[in-house]
């Protein structure tokens, strides 16, 4: 049968390459746990650490807790791992009962195994047998720990340092809160490394080493990171040792520090965040924001101005209510800013790069071809107006038009020879102006007897 291409032949391209774009919407909370190996989890709700055997007391599970109670709050939490060496196990009774322990480790081909050991308690049983036995039991599993028993307590350990073992129990064990002395920056290049779907960082930990090695992490990794601390000297002007003072001085653009004196058994940070991160970037501020199951503080104007001198947040009561107060990084700028800067680089990134990918053979290098990068940028800027990042075209009191943002270009014939064989276009700029936000309104009056 002869072919019909004879007559037409058809040839249909594809331009509809789509780029994934980073998530500025999303809080990972890092912690210290052996409830899983892998290096983040995702929880839709508090309840789920729970389930997994995270204590109700444990400072992980209180920072995704705090999350999710904001109205309106984000769809899912991250959790990140710390590495955990040694996992304790206690006995908190003794009875006529199974004991079980479940313990999941990676092989070396990277799958995940697990081996599940079981202890029955007898009439004569005691707490300190019962963490013996399990300690037997548990030696003649394949698993790569060692055991040991000291009294009613049984510590697990992997027997490779850097080996991630979980575990989890039932019957009358309990799992005690978790250590670790990994850094925040050696977790978070490994979190990062498994996915890098989320953009707010908050930590379990109030250690100030922590603090600060989380921050420089952070610092050069593109994301936001909260913070909220007791320490005293953050609202005491005449200290410049506290955590809000050291952040302040190395300039961080991405931490955000929060003076929250109950931050031992809340988490103001994850809270706000959580709560933020509900508006699109550019489309929030971070002061004035009411918060859901946090405890305000009672400053004295001198306290809260001592904060905000360092450029440290606060959670302060108004009257009836109770509101953030400042809403900055530490080295200064707003919040909001940082996170609608990130995101609109993002945008511009996906559209000049949707522009190219997905053009008709190529992008030429014309005054035409310059036009469709330009207007990848014009497409991301518009957006930014729609969001409420950048500022709308408006009146000034000449009646003059004072557009939101501008775009220059260069001309085609205006470039040099040898960026054309290059390939690389210059000079393409743009400039926006912010459309920010009222914070605090100064309302001037008078009262008068004549006529106005």
């Amino acid at each position: 049968m002869a072919n019909i291409d004879r007559i037409v032949n058809v040839a249909i391209s594809l331009s509809t390459t789509a780029i994934k774009e980073q998530n500025f919407s999303d809080v990972l909370v890092l912690g210290a746990h052996s409830v899983a190996v892998n290096r983040i989890l995702v929880v839709t709700e508090a309840s789920e650490l729970l389930e997994l055997g995270v204590s109700q007391s444990d400072p992980l599970y209180v920072a995704v807790r705090d999350a999710f109670k904001q109205i309106p709050t984000v769809q899912r939490v991250f959790v990140g791992r710390r590495h955990v060496e040694t996992s304790r196990v206690t006995v908190t009774r003794a009875s006529m009962s199974a004991y079980g322990v479940n313990l999941q480790w990676r092989a070396a081909d990277g799958s995940v195994q697990s081996a599940q050991v079981s202890f029955s308690g007898l009439a004569d049983s005691t707490t300190t047998t019962i963490a013996a036995g399990l300690v037997a039991a548990i030696a003649a599993t394949a698993a790569p720990v060692e055991a040991t028993a000291v009294g009613a307590e049984v510590s697990i350990t992997a027997n490779a340092a850097d080996a991630a073992v979980a575990v989890s129990v039932k019957g009358n064990l309990s799992i005690s809160i978790p250590t670790s002395s990994e850094t925040p920056t050696a977790a978070l290049t490994a979190c990062r490394r498994e996915s890098a779907d989320w953009y707010g960082v908050a930590l379990a930990s109030r250690v100030e080493a922590d603090v600060l090695d989380a921050a420089e992490w952070v610092e050069s990794n593109g994301c936001l990171f909260g913070v909220s601390s007791a320490q005293a000297g953050i609202i005491d002007a005449a200290i410049d040792t506290d955590v809000a003072s050291k952040c302040q001085q190395k300039q961080y653009f991405r931490t955000h520090v929060w003076f929250h004196s109950k931050a031992a058994s809340e988490a103001l940070e994850s809270a706000v965040m959580a709560n933020r991160f509900t508006y699109y970037p550019g489309g929030e501020t971070w002061a004035n924001a009411r918060l859901s199951g946090i405890t305000y503080d009672n400053l004295a104007e001198g306290q809260a101005l001592a904060a905000h001198a360092k450029n440290a947040n606060t959670f302060e009561q108004m009257r009836n209510f109770a509101i953030t107060q400042n809403g900055k990084v530490a080295a200064g700028e707003w919040i909001d800013v940082i996170r609608g800067r990130d995101w609109l680089a993002e945008q511009i990134k996906i559209n000049v790069a949707t522009q190219m990918i997905n053009a008709d053979g190529k992008v030429p290098y014309t005054d035409d071809g310059i036009q469709i990068i330009v207007n990848g940028v014009r497409q991301a800027l518009l957006l930014g107006q729609a969001r409420g990042l950048i500022a709308p075209d408006e009146i000034d009191s000449a009646g003059i038009r004072i557009p939101g943002f501008v775009i220059s270009a260069p001309r085609s014939m205006d470039i040099s020879a040898n960026d054309k064989a290059n390939r690389i276009l210059r000079d393409l700029k743009f400039s926006a102006r912010l459309a920010g936000a009222i914070h605090v309104a100064e309302i001037k009056g008078n009262l008068t007897y004549q006529q106005i």
